[in-house]
């Protein structure tokens, strides 16, 4: 069903003030394949010469900006930011769209699906969970027992999630996606082998998270590995047992937490980033892509870069005694 909306409805979403409140729109494009139609956005000054050859019907567009553009327009302090509240309008299903459970779902004892709930083919469903309102499911899920999820989750095809995972309202899991797998937990033994350590925590998802595909999150050894409200994960990330993520920072792919850390708030992960175990992020901290941190970081607001080649690790060693005797680093 197409959706149709005023460009005074979409000012209001976005806080801005819309040339011509009564047009509406039907979708939303990049300027590159926008149509008479469309509703587009401006938000880089590299994409000014597009505007010209744009059939983009209505832009979002800063105020600095309104020079280059003489038809209608959203006026915003931030395009980008308004462009992203406007496509999650388009994107989300009706109320007429979902209350779908195809015949293929097993649900296990005291599982009952809620009011819209969408749930697809061959998912699977355990006992004693919880399922909020307006969830959606996809195909070929697996839900362990005890789970709950909270309202207008949605959870892509092939994620796995295992017993006992709590995840808030708002959250959307990717493909692929492996919540509360075991920590990977061993002891040495006197012969030199190695003794599985036994996985008791689960995982905590609070609210608005997103996790991406084939992202993989432990759960804790004793206690719960957390992930803290507005948090945003890319894919093929892995965090380990006992971790805890805070709130609204945001990671990118293949990026690495090792067990027992603690990430802060408003926290910036760059690809491929690896973090030590047992170490702690002040909040606001900006990790750029592959660096390395094997200690913790108690000044909120700062940023590192950069890994050292592979060396043997006294080597290393010294070599990181004797620049932090240069730095001044306790």
């Amino acid at each position: 069903m197409l959706k149709e909306f005023k460009c005074s409805e979409l000012a209001e979403v976005v806080g801005g003030k819309a040339s011509s409140p009564n047009i509406t729109v039907d979708n939303i494009s990049s300027l590159d394949s926008a149509n008479a139609s469309s509703i587009s956005f401006l938000s880089d000054p590299s994409y000014i010469p597009k505007l010209e050859g744009t059939d983009s019907k209505v832009i979002l567009i800063k105020k600095d900006d309104l020079k280059y553009w003489e038809k209608d327009y959203i006026l915003v302090k931030n395009p980008y930011l308004a462009f992203s509240k406007i496509a999650t309008l388009f994107n989300e299903l009706g109320e007429n769209e979902k209350n779908t459970i195809h015949e293929s779902v097993i649900f296990g004892k005291n599982t009952k699906p809620e009011k819209n709930n969408d749930i697809r083919a061959h998912s699977i469903i355990g006992d004693n969970c919880l399922l909020g309102k307006n969830i959606q499911i996809g195909s070929n899920v697996s839900i362990g027992d005890n789970v709950a999820i909270g309202e207008n989750t949605i959870i892509h095809a092939n994620v796995s999630i295992e017993n006992d995972v709590k995840i808030g309202i708002n959250c959307v899991l990717f493909s692929g996606a492996r919540i509360g797998t075991d920590g990977f937990g061993y002891a040495p033994d006197d012969d030199g082998s190695w003794s599985k350590i036994p996985q008791t925590g689960s995982v905590i998802i609070h609210d608005n998270v997103h996790i991406g595909a084939n992202t993989t999150i432990d759960c804790g050894a004793i206690d719960n590995t957390i992930i803290k409200s507005g948090v945003k994960i890319d894919n093929l990330v892995h965090i380990a047992h006992n971790c805890e993520i805070g709130e609204n920072t945001i990671i990118a792919a293949m990026a690495g937490f090792a067990g027992s850390t603690k990430i802060g708030k408003g926290c910036m992960i760059g690809g491929g980033a690896k973090i030590a175990p047992n170490i702690t992020i002040a909040d606001k901290t900006i990790i750029s892509p592959t660096t390395a941190i094997g200690r913790s970081i108690k000044k909120e607001g700062q940023r590192f870069t950069g890994a050292l080649p592979p060396l043997n690790h006294k080597d290393w060693l010294k070599f990181a005694v004797k620049f932090m005797i240069k730095k001044g680093m306790k």
